[in-house]
């Protein structure tokens, strides 16, 4: 059995889990259960994984698990080191670095899927035919953000979008070869806004 403390530590991380698909950081524990010490928490925590409820994931510093999840988060920790930056203009010698990035945490979260771009209307913002682009659920957008919009209910595209004064709002490609196309906003459904992109090299 749980202290009330224990299970409000419990709900709190599982509702996070589920909202952000990842783990809470102990700070977010204490300030979610609505406590400001961190020294606590860590007694609620050990006693969920005494419990048989969580796990600990060494060197991480979201490194908390759910015990026989099937969320997204379990599947989407990659974790890839960091071995320096490069320079992509004049030659000069990569910086040493020793961090690490966590694909999953950088890209995943509630309400996020993923597409595969085909064509190249997009491709002056170096949104490749073949990319992978990551994308945010929701039903609106800002302008000049890019959006995946459906049209007419029918026709799915990524494109830049512009929101005009008249009403209206322009899908704006980023390559010369295709045209900008205005529509109605009534007829333009936002589907998603572009967050993340990945492009694999063969």
């Amino acid at each position: 059995m749980l202290t009330d403390r224990q299970q409000d530590t419990y709900d709190f991380i599982v509702h996070y889990f589920d909202e952000h698909g990842r783990a809470p950081l102990l700070s977010e524990v204490a300030h979610g259960i609505g406590l400001s010490s961190q020294g606590s928490v860590h007694g609620y925590i050990q006693a969920l994984i005494n419990a048989g409820l969580i796990e600990r994931v060494v060197g991480k510093s979201r490194g908390l698990r759910l015990v026989n999840q099937d969320t997204m988060s379990d599947n989407a920790s990659v974790i890839l080191p960091v071995l320096g930056k490069v320079a992509a203009g004049r030659l000069i010698e990569a910086v040493p670095d020793q961090s690490e990035i966590d694909l999953g945490e950088m890209f995943g979260g509630a309400g996020r899927f993923v597409l595969k771009v085909n064509g190249d209307s997009m491709s002056d913002k170096a949104i490749m035919s073949g990319d992978y682009v990551v994308l945010q659920e929701q039903l609106t957008a800002n302008h000049g953000d890019i959006v995946l919009a459906l049209v007419d209910y029918h026709d799915a595209t990524l494109k830049t979008l512009l929101i005009n004064d008249d009403g209206t709002v322009t899908l704006q490609p980023a390559n010369a070869h295709y045209e900008p196309v205005t529509l109605p906003a009534e007829r333009v459904m936002i589907q998603g806004i572009v967050v993340g992109q990945l492009r694999t090299y063969p």
